[in-house]
Protein backbone atom coordinates (compact mmCIF):
# COMPACT_ATOMS: atom_id res chain seq x y z
CA UNK A 1 0.00 0.00 0.00
CA UNK A 2 1.50 2.86 -1.21
CA UNK A 3 1.57 6.48 0.50
CA UNK A 4 -1.68 8.01 -1.24
CA UNK A 5 -0.98 11.35 -3.95
CA UNK A 6 2.75 10.15 -3.56
CA UNK A 7 4.37 8.44 -6.71
CA UNK A 8 5.64 5.16 -5.72
CA UNK A 9 9.10 5.50 -7.21
CA UNK A 10 11.12 7.86 -10.01
CA UNK A 11 11.78 5.96 -13.42
CA UNK A 12 14.97 4.87 -13.84
CA UNK A 13 16.90 5.58 -17.16
CA UNK A 14 19.74 3.74 -18.35
CA UNK A 15 21.90 3.40 -21.44
CA UNK A 16 22.28 0.42 -23.55
CA UNK A 17 25.21 -1.16 -25.00
CA UNK A 18 24.65 -0.07 -29.03
CA UNK A 19 24.11 3.48 -27.49
CA UNK A 20 27.07 4.05 -25.72
CA UNK A 21 28.76 2.91 -29.27
CA UNK A 22 26.55 5.12 -31.35
CA UNK A 23 27.38 8.41 -28.52
CA UNK A 24 23.88 8.61 -27.65
CA UNK A 25 22.70 9.92 -24.20
CA UNK A 26 20.97 7.85 -21.42
CA UNK A 27 17.71 6.54 -23.11
CA UNK A 28 18.77 7.92 -26.64
CA UNK A 29 18.22 10.81 -25.35
CA UNK A 30 19.42 14.64 -24.43
CA UNK A 31 21.16 14.56 -20.65
CA UNK A 32 19.75 17.93 -19.58
CA UNK A 33 17.15 17.05 -16.97
CA UNK A 34 18.91 14.08 -15.76
CA UNK A 35 20.31 13.15 -12.58
CA UNK A 36 22.86 10.37 -11.80
CA UNK A 37 21.86 8.35 -8.95
CA UNK A 38 24.20 5.19 -9.43
CA UNK A 39 27.23 4.75 -11.73
CA UNK A 40 25.14 3.68 -15.16
CA UNK A 41 22.06 4.97 -13.83
CA UNK A 42 20.00 8.21 -14.44
CA UNK A 43 16.53 9.52 -12.96
CA UNK A 44 14.80 12.73 -14.56
CA UNK A 45 15.73 15.07 -11.85
CA UNK A 46 12.15 16.63 -11.82
CA UNK A 47 11.02 13.43 -11.01
CA UNK A 48 13.15 13.09 -8.36
CA UNK A 49 12.47 16.68 -6.50
CA UNK A 50 8.97 15.15 -6.58
CA UNK A 51 9.51 12.22 -4.44
CA UNK A 52 10.14 11.97 -0.32
CA UNK A 53 12.25 10.26 1.24
CA UNK A 54 10.81 6.61 1.47
CA UNK A 55 10.08 6.64 -2.84
CA UNK A 56 13.84 8.16 -3.03
CA UNK A 57 14.93 4.93 -1.07
CA UNK A 58 12.38 2.34 -3.31
CA UNK A 59 13.97 4.22 -6.21
CA UNK A 60 17.36 3.75 -5.27
CA UNK A 61 16.54 -0.03 -4.09
CA UNK A 62 15.95 -0.77 -8.07
CA UNK A 63 18.73 0.74 -9.07
CA UNK A 64 20.82 -1.16 -7.29
CA UNK A 65 19.17 -4.34 -8.08
CA UNK A 66 20.19 -3.96 -11.62
CA UNK A 67 23.73 -4.92 -10.38
CA UNK A 68 23.20 -7.08 -6.86
CA UNK A 69 25.71 -9.65 -6.93
CA UNK A 70 23.62 -12.27 -5.33
CA UNK A 71 20.42 -13.82 -6.85
CA UNK A 72 19.07 -14.31 -3.06
CA UNK A 73 19.97 -10.47 -1.31
CA UNK A 74 16.79 -9.33 -0.61
CA UNK A 75 16.23 -5.93 0.57
CA UNK A 76 15.63 -5.64 4.06
CA UNK A 77 15.86 -3.27 7.53
CA UNK A 78 14.06 0.31 6.35
CA UNK A 79 14.23 -0.34 2.88
CA UNK A 80 12.11 -3.21 3.16
CA UNK A 81 9.67 -0.52 5.42
CA UNK A 82 9.81 2.09 2.41
CA UNK A 83 8.95 -0.71 -0.14
CA UNK A 84 6.01 -1.88 2.06
CA UNK A 85 4.72 1.30 2.23
CA UNK A 86 6.08 2.29 5.92
CA UNK A 87 7.14 5.72 7.44
CA UNK A 88 10.94 6.68 8.00
CA UNK A 89 10.57 9.05 10.86
CA UNK A 90 13.85 10.85 10.53
CA UNK A 91 15.54 7.96 9.31
CA UNK A 92 18.29 8.01 6.66
CA UNK A 93 16.61 7.26 3.19
CA UNK A 94 19.89 7.27 1.20
CA UNK A 95 21.14 3.67 1.66
CA UNK A 96 20.10 0.78 0.70
CA UNK A 97 20.26 -2.27 2.97
CA UNK A 98 20.72 -5.70 1.93
CA UNK A 99 20.61 -8.99 3.72
CA UNK A 100 22.62 -11.59 2.59
CA UNK A 101 22.40 -15.60 3.39
CA UNK A 102 25.85 -16.65 3.57
CA UNK A 103 29.45 -14.95 3.14
CA UNK A 104 30.14 -12.67 0.46
CA UNK A 105 33.04 -10.54 -1.00
CA UNK A 106 31.42 -7.66 -1.44
CA UNK A 107 32.02 -4.90 0.90
CA UNK A 108 29.38 -1.67 2.18
CA UNK A 109 29.39 0.88 -0.53
CA UNK A 110 28.23 4.43 0.71
CA UNK A 111 24.56 3.74 -0.81
CA UNK A 112 24.60 -0.06 0.18
CA UNK A 113 24.63 -1.74 3.45
CA UNK A 114 25.10 -5.67 3.33
CA UNK A 115 23.70 -7.87 6.47
CA UNK A 116 25.03 -11.15 6.17
CA UNK A 117 22.49 -12.94 8.30
CA UNK A 118 20.02 -16.40 7.77
CA UNK A 119 16.96 -15.70 6.21
CA UNK A 120 14.57 -18.65 5.20
CA UNK A 121 12.67 -17.97 1.94
CA UNK A 122 9.49 -18.00 4.32
CA UNK A 123 10.69 -14.38 5.17
CA UNK A 124 11.20 -13.15 1.55
CA UNK A 125 8.47 -11.93 -0.94
CA UNK A 126 8.36 -10.18 -4.03
CA UNK A 127 7.06 -6.67 -4.58
CA UNK A 128 7.17 -4.27 -7.66
CA UNK A 129 9.83 -7.22 -8.63
CA UNK A 130 12.04 -6.77 -5.93
CA UNK A 131 13.10 -9.38 -3.20
CA UNK A 132 11.86 -7.90 -0.02
CA UNK A 133 11.93 -9.28 3.60
CA UNK A 134 7.96 -9.79 4.67
CA UNK A 135 6.22 -7.21 6.64
CA UNK A 136 6.62 -9.02 10.08
CA UNK A 137 10.31 -10.07 9.55
CA UNK A 138 10.81 -6.23 8.44
CA UNK A 139 9.17 -4.75 11.11
CA UNK A 140 11.05 -7.15 13.43
CA UNK A 141 14.65 -5.94 12.15
CA UNK A 142 13.48 -1.91 12.06
CA UNK A 143 12.55 -1.93 15.71
CA UNK A 144 15.68 -3.25 16.96
CA UNK A 145 17.83 -1.16 14.93
CA UNK A 146 15.84 2.61 14.36
CA UNK A 147 14.80 4.92 17.42
CA UNK A 148 11.96 4.53 19.39
CA UNK A 149 10.06 7.36 17.05
CA UNK A 150 10.94 5.92 14.06
CA UNK A 151 9.91 2.40 15.68
CA UNK A 152 6.82 3.12 16.64
CA UNK A 153 5.43 4.90 13.91
CA UNK A 154 6.61 2.22 11.78
CA UNK A 155 4.88 -0.56 13.76
CA UNK A 156 1.70 1.23 13.97
CA UNK A 157 1.87 1.84 10.46
CA UNK A 158 2.10 -2.07 9.58
CA UNK A 159 -0.49 -2.51 11.78
CA UNK A 160 -3.05 -0.01 10.30
CA UNK A 161 -1.86 -2.11 7.27
CA UNK A 162 -2.94 -5.62 8.32
CA UNK A 163 -6.12 -4.54 10.76
CA UNK A 164 -7.71 -0.85 9.61
CA UNK A 165 -10.21 -1.11 6.67
CA UNK A 166 -10.65 2.41 5.32
CA UNK A 167 -14.22 1.41 4.01
CA UNK A 168 -16.18 0.96 7.72
CA UNK A 169 -13.37 2.84 9.01
CA UNK A 170 -13.00 -0.28 11.90
CA UNK A 171 -10.00 -1.60 13.33
CA UNK A 172 -9.91 -5.22 14.00
CA UNK A 173 -8.06 -6.01 16.93
CA UNK A 174 -7.94 -9.82 16.39
CA UNK A 175 -5.43 -9.10 13.13
CA UNK A 176 -3.76 -6.95 15.16
CA UNK A 177 -3.33 -9.00 17.87
CA UNK A 178 -1.90 -11.71 15.33
CA UNK A 179 0.27 -9.51 13.34
CA UNK A 180 1.79 -8.20 16.89
CA UNK A 181 2.54 -11.86 18.19
CA UNK A 182 4.31 -12.26 14.84
CA UNK A 183 6.58 -10.20 16.24
CA UNK A 184 6.58 -11.07 19.51
CA UNK A 185 7.76 -14.61 18.80
CA UNK A 186 10.49 -13.33 16.91
CA UNK A 187 12.01 -11.16 19.66
CA UNK A 188 11.25 -14.09 22.02
CA UNK A 189 13.51 -16.47 19.27
CA UNK A 190 16.21 -13.98 19.33
CA UNK A 191 16.78 -12.75 23.27
CA UNK A 192 19.38 -11.21 24.28
CA UNK A 193 19.59 -10.01 20.17
CA UNK A 194 20.92 -6.56 19.29
CA UNK A 195 17.84 -4.36 20.32
CA UNK A 196 15.57 -6.44 21.99
CA UNK A 197 14.73 -4.81 25.00
CA UNK A 198 14.31 -1.59 22.50
CA UNK A 199 11.92 -3.72 20.60
CA UNK A 200 9.78 -5.67 22.86
CA UNK A 201 8.66 -2.07 24.54
CA UNK A 202 7.83 -0.87 20.94
CA UNK A 203 6.14 -4.27 19.88
CA UNK A 204 4.23 -3.67 23.44
CA UNK A 205 3.04 0.03 22.87
CA UNK A 206 2.28 0.10 18.98
CA UNK A 207 -1.40 0.73 17.61
CA UNK A 208 -2.25 0.48 14.25
CA UNK A 209 -4.91 3.22 14.79
CA UNK A 210 -2.40 5.82 14.36
CA UNK A 211 -2.57 7.47 10.90
CA UNK A 212 0.56 9.24 10.43
CA UNK A 213 3.77 9.34 12.31
CA UNK A 214 3.20 12.88 13.68
CA UNK A 215 0.22 10.79 15.67
CA UNK A 216 2.66 7.83 16.34
CA UNK A 217 5.44 9.93 17.60
CA UNK A 218 3.11 12.42 19.36
CA UNK A 219 1.51 9.40 21.58
CA UNK A 220 5.15 8.48 22.21
CA UNK A 221 5.89 11.66 23.70
CA UNK A 222 2.75 12.18 26.02
CA UNK A 223 3.69 8.81 27.31
CA UNK A 224 7.16 9.75 27.28
CA UNK A 225 5.94 12.49 29.97
CA UNK A 226 3.06 10.94 31.99
CA UNK A 227 0.11 12.09 30.21
CA UNK A 228 -3.09 10.50 30.34
CA UNK A 229 -3.60 7.45 27.96
CA UNK A 230 -5.83 9.15 25.31
CA UNK A 231 -8.27 7.10 23.35
CA UNK A 232 -7.59 6.74 19.85
CA UNK A 233 -9.85 7.33 16.80
CA UNK A 234 -12.80 8.12 19.41
CA UNK A 235 -16.20 8.17 16.99
CA UNK A 236 -18.28 10.73 17.42
CA UNK A 237 -21.54 11.64 15.10
CA UNK A 238 -21.69 14.95 13.61
CA UNK A 239 -24.91 16.71 13.32
CA UNK A 240 -24.18 18.06 9.76
CA UNK A 241 -23.74 14.09 8.79
CA UNK A 242 -20.99 11.68 9.05
CA UNK A 243 -18.70 10.90 11.89
CA UNK A 244 -15.33 12.61 12.97
CA UNK A 245 -12.55 10.28 13.97
CA UNK A 246 -10.77 11.96 16.53
CA UNK A 247 -6.93 11.60 16.40
CA UNK A 248 -6.65 11.67 20.16
CA UNK A 249 -9.53 12.11 23.25
CA UNK A 250 -9.52 12.46 27.02
CA UNK A 251 -13.23 11.88 27.80
CA UNK A 252 -12.68 12.29 31.64
CA UNK A 253 -11.01 15.59 30.76
CA UNK A 254 -13.28 17.23 27.95
CA UNK A 255 -10.56 17.42 25.64
CA UNK A 256 -9.57 16.25 22.22
CA UNK A 257 -6.94 16.75 20.08
CA UNK A 258 -5.52 16.32 16.45
CA UNK A 259 -2.03 16.09 14.62
CA UNK A 260 -2.18 18.57 12.05
CA UNK A 261 -0.44 17.11 9.74
CA UNK A 262 0.89 19.60 6.43
CA UNK A 263 0.13 16.36 4.43
CA UNK A 264 -3.32 17.45 4.17
CA UNK A 265 -3.16 20.38 2.55
CA UNK A 266 -0.63 19.55 -0.29
CA UNK A 267 -1.05 15.56 -0.85
CA UNK A 268 -2.91 15.70 -4.04
CA UNK A 269 -4.13 12.19 -3.11
CA UNK A 270 -5.89 13.88 0.30
CA UNK A 271 -6.76 17.42 -1.46
CA UNK A 272 -9.16 14.85 -4.07
CA UNK A 273 -9.05 18.08 -6.34
CA UNK A 274 -9.68 20.59 -3.38
CA UNK A 275 -7.98 23.65 -2.95
CA UNK A 276 -5.97 23.81 1.06
CA UNK A 277 -8.73 26.45 1.61
CA UNK A 278 -11.03 24.28 0.90
CA UNK A 279 -9.46 21.41 3.51
CA UNK A 280 -9.67 24.15 5.94
CA UNK A 281 -12.97 25.32 5.47
CA UNK A 282 -14.29 21.88 6.00
CA UNK A 283 -12.04 20.70 8.84
CA UNK A 284 -13.17 24.30 10.79
CA UNK A 285 -16.82 22.90 9.51
CA UNK A 286 -16.25 19.73 11.43
CA UNK A 287 -14.08 20.81 13.95
CA UNK A 288 -17.48 23.03 15.36
CA UNK A 289 -19.63 19.93 14.91
CA UNK A 290 -17.31 18.09 17.17
CA UNK A 291 -17.24 20.89 19.71
CA UNK A 292 -21.54 20.95 19.34
CA UNK A 293 -21.51 16.99 19.79
CA UNK A 294 -18.91 16.93 22.44
CA UNK A 295 -18.52 20.22 24.26
CA UNK A 296 -14.89 19.28 24.54
CA UNK A 297 -11.78 21.91 24.22
CA UNK A 298 -9.65 20.89 21.25
CA UNK A 299 -5.87 21.38 21.11
CA UNK A 300 -3.95 21.23 17.32
CA UNK A 301 -0.44 20.93 16.63
CA UNK A 302 2.09 20.09 13.47
CA UNK A 303 5.66 19.29 13.48
CA UNK A 304 6.06 23.67 13.35
CA UNK A 305 4.63 24.10 16.55
CA UNK A 306 6.69 20.44 18.10
CA UNK A 307 9.28 19.37 16.18
CA UNK A 308 10.88 18.14 19.62
CA UNK A 309 10.34 16.33 22.28
CA UNK A 310 11.11 19.43 24.05
CA UNK A 311 8.96 21.57 21.91
CA UNK A 312 6.72 19.29 22.61
CA UNK A 313 6.68 19.28 26.15
CA UNK A 314 6.89 22.59 26.34
CA UNK A 315 3.81 23.14 24.19
CA UNK A 316 1.77 20.13 26.50
CA UNK A 317 2.61 22.81 29.66
CA UNK A 318 1.03 25.73 27.50
CA UNK A 319 -1.89 23.79 26.59
CA UNK A 320 -2.07 23.27 30.61
CA UNK A 321 -2.49 19.39 30.17
CA UNK A 322 -0.95 17.03 33.55
CA UNK A 323 2.45 16.33 33.03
Amino acid sequence: MWVTGIPNRALLVTRTRAERERGLDYGGVAGDGLMRLRPGVRVHAADWERLYGEARLRTLAHAVALRTESPRATNSHTTAAAIHGLPLFRTRADRVHLTIPGPSSRHDSPDVVRHHLPLSEADVEIIDGLRVTTLSRTVYDVIRMTSLEAGVSCFDAALRQVAWDDDTREYDAVAAAGFRQGVLDRIIAHTGARGIRHARFVTDFADGRAHLPGESVSRLWMWQLGMPDPELQRRVELDIGGLALLDFAWPALGRWAEFDGAVKYTDPGMLAGRSADEVRHLQNAREDAVRRATGWEVSRWGWDQAPSFASFAALMRRLRFTI
